[in-house]
């Protein structure tokens, strides 16, 4: 359950790291910054779920 709530706290950062980094550039979801970031948080998503589905 630790690894769980890691990912959790993990997810919950980087949607505020999104949040905010989108802002800061005008919600330009195509800007370099934004996408790294909400990439990052894609893959944590998928990792999460593959671990929840198996």
């Amino acid at each position: 359950m630790a690894a769980q709530s890691k990912f959790d706290n993990e997810i919950d950062r980087l949607k505020k790291k999104l949040e905010s980094v989108a802002a800061k550039h005008k919600y330009n979801f195509r800007h370099p910054q934004v996408l790294a970031v909400s990439q990052k948080l894609d893959g944590l998503i998928v990792q999460q779920m593959k671990n929840n589905a198996g």
